[in-house]
């Protein structure tokens, strides 16, 4: 699938990300993959002992950083500020994009059930 499909199919079916993008550092809005975002929900672990962040939205994430240690806070509703990585294809088995940390500001102690 080309790449600019890919992206245009991320940002149809994913408003919420559209919606909270910054775009205070003059990249262009849908060039996801240089635009710092924001995506406000609840941090975990998963069987594999990956992070996941699952958004209002009901969108699911897999959030990453060296430089912000999230453990402290799974369990708790947080807004990530990063970039979203490229959405792995149909093929791969996994359908959550990567999200690269690059700052967390703590919202709740507990995620909303």
């Amino acid at each position: 699938m080309k790449p600019i499909i890919v992206l245009s199919m991320a940002l149809f079916f994913n408003p919420m990300l559209v919606a909270s993008q910054d775009t205070t550092n003059g990249n262009k809005p849908n060039d996801l993959h240089h635009e710092r975002v924001n995506i406000t929900g609840c941090l975990s672990k998963n069987s594999l002992n990956e992070f996941e962040l699952v958004d209002q939205g009901g969108n699911d994430y897999l959030p990453y950083s060296a430089a912000v240690h999230l453990n402290k806070y799974v369990g708790k509703t947080v807004t990530l500020t990063g970039l979203v990585g490229a959405m792995p294809s149909a093929d791969s088995g996994v359908h959550k994009p990567h999200f690269q940390v690059s700052k967390v500001k703590l919202v709740s102690d507990q995620c909303k059930q």
